[in-house]
């Protein structure tokens, strides 16, 4: 950072003679001896003590906030933000305004007493770095050490009408993809599915293929390792399972996949709120980037306010977070970079002025879109109001996790039935990793509730599909028999045997000539003859014998040499 005289050096003279003026400090009339006088004078401890003194403890304040920054320096705008802009003036018009006797903010204050300067082309505000240490610091009236005020608990309101209660399909939907992934090519485009393989999924999901929902589960898949990317070059992305981790999640009993789930997204880096904001259009021009993790992490520490059983208004939460900590999203404060736009207007959506439009926005999206999908928040009204889940509450500490069913309990390891007509049915209760194995060997029945569950229909298609993975039809009637308490119908086992029998008895057709002959002793003359039975198939009565379809021209010409006519027959 710079020193006190680069700094100065750098000052008109009517600059450098209001500072000096408030420090008490005669000035020649050079500029760059001006310079070194004033620099000299204001390095001296005592004076910076004299001057410190002065302050009021606002101004103070504002200094502190600067000396306790890195390097002594924070960004313009958020300095600008805090403390207050300093007016742009030359030195004629210094002189005849003297801003320095009523300044319009703390900020001017402290610049017209050369406390604070404007570095990297007015880009950041520092303390120079020889003065900073002279500064008495520790004698103040502003109490930096108190913690910042937390805003009183959000308020309760009356229960409110459009109740959407949150539920766990997320938790069926990833099995759902899972399988898929297990049986099929699952190509990754633009940090998803391509639509229409994402529409594909909708009759076969309980909630919402949505865009965004599918995109959600595609990242929070990757970000926990239950699939990985498969680059190979000149082909397609593929989106592969990883078989352990994958079964590890699946077999794990509702409410530990839930609580894996809410985890995964809270440090999902993959997963980028900010891009999925329907009304904001971010654009990856320049170098700025937000972190995902940050509006989670404030959106969970300010839950702890609200009401842990009732409903509450997102406006007050986006509220209390828009006094206390509005930066959440922007630790350095810069409102001016980020390339935002307005998905309605299209316009670029820059500086403070636009929180609640950008950050106001990605908080409510956060809280309502992602937070709902993952059984977190209850919402209603439109999204006006929430209310937090069990699961909800026990993410942002406020309650212990749901604790795991017994075994055997009605909600968990619920058997699939089997009808004789091969129709497979699996509830939401049934455990996930049978429901997934019993994807790969089957074929899916769209239609899914989550009353009515998944149909799987057992074909030899599904069969050969398994044998394709490396499931034995054997296998796959012993996991049947299990998973059922023994429930397969009897001629659904004989019809998977006698797929399998099919299997292993090769069949084969080909294009054959025929020859017919006058009579039987004729063909017996010419089987004798080497020249001509070397062209002969199969004998296929006692006039008749095959002939190799690229062999038909060859036995022509052998039985004209042998002096018999030869007629063709074409087939219509």
């Amino acid at each position: 950072m710079q020193t006190l005289a680069q700094t100065l050096a750098e000052y008109e003279i009517e600059l450098l003679r209001v500072i000096a003026n408030r420090w008490d400090v005669e000035l020649p009339r050079d500029a760059r001896r001006a310079a070194q006088t004033l620099g000299k004078a204001m390095l001296n401890r005592e004076k910076a003590a004299e001057i410190w003194a002065r302050l009021s403890d606002e101004q103070r304040g504002a200094l502190q906030t600067l000396l306790a920054s890195p390097e002594h320096k924070m960004l313009a705008p958020l300095f600008k933000r805090l403390h207050g802009e300093v007016r742009p003036m030359g030195g004629d018009k210094l002189v005849r305004e003297k801003p320095h006797l009523a300044p319009a903010s703390l900020a001017e204050a402290l610049y017209y007493l050369g406390l604070i300067a404007y570095g990297g082309g007015q880009a950041f505000v520092y303390v120079p770095s020889d003065l900073a240490p002279l500064l008495p610091t520790e004698k103040t009236g502003y109490d930096l050490s108190a913690p910042p005020q937390r805003t009183e608990a959000l308020a309760s309101v009356p229960e409110p009408q459009g109740i959407r209660t949150a539920d766990t399909s997320f938790v069926d939907d990833l099995t759902t993809f899972l399988a898929g992934c297990q049986i099929e090519a699952v190509p990754f485009v633009a940090e998803t599915v391509p639509d229409e393989l994402r529409e594909g999924m909708q009759p076969f999901f309980i909630g919402a293929a949505s865009a965004v929902r599918v995109a959600m589960l595609v990242n929070l898949a990757l970000d926990m390792g239950l699939v990985t990317l498969e680059i190979a070059e000149k082909k397609p992305t593929l989106i592969k399972l990883v078989p352990a981790k994958a079964r590890a999640w699946l077999d794990m009993p509702r409410p530990a996949q839930v609580r894996a789930l809410a985890e995964g997204w809270q440090h999902s880096r993959r997963f980028n709120e900010l891009f999925h904001t329907p009304t904001l259009k971010p654009e990856r021009t320049g170098a700025w980037q937000n972190d995902p993790l940050a509006a989670r992490q404030a959106i969970c520490n300010y839950l702890e306010m609200v009401p842990p059983n009732d409903w509450w208004a997102v406006d007050d939460l986006l509220e209390a977070i828009h006094e206390e900590e509005p930066d959440f999203m922007r630790p350095d404060g810069d409102y001016e970079s980020w390339y935002i736009r307005d998905a309605q207007t299209n316009k670029y959506l820059r500086g403070f002025e636009h929180w609640h439009k950008v950050d106001g926005a990605v908080l409510r999206f956060t809280l309502t879109v992602p937070m709902h999908a993952l059984g977190l928040v209850d919402i209603a009204d439109s999204a006006k109001f929430c209310r937090l889940t069990p699961y909800g509450r026990a993410l942002v500490g406020s309650n212990d996790w749901p604790p795991n069913p017994p075994p055997n309990s009605p909600t968990e390891g619920k058997p699939i039935t089997i009808d004789s007509d091969g129709i497979c049915r699996a509830m939401r209760a049934t455990n996930r990793y049978e429901r997934f194995q019993l994807a790969r060997c089957t074929n899916w029945i769209g239609g899914v509730s989550s009353t009515e569950g998944y149909q799987y229909l057992i074909t030899a298609e599904g069969i050969a599909r398994a044998k394709a993975q490396g499931i034995r039809v054997e296998q796959v009637i012993t996991f049947l028999r299990r998973v059922s308490d023994n429930g397969v119908p009897v001629e659904i086992i004989r019809q998977m045997e006698a797929w399998a029998a099919a299997e292993s008895q090769t069949v084969s057709l080909g294009q054959l000539w025929v020859l017919r002959l006058p009579s039987e002793a004729l063909l017996d003359s010419l089987l004798t003859m080497p020249k001509v039975r070397r062209y002969f198939g199969a004998r296929l009565g006692a006039q008749a014998i095959a002939v190799r379809a690229d062999q038909w021209q060859a036995l022509a010409n052998a039985l004209r040499e042998n002096n018999l006519q030869v007629e063709l027959e074409q087939a219509e």
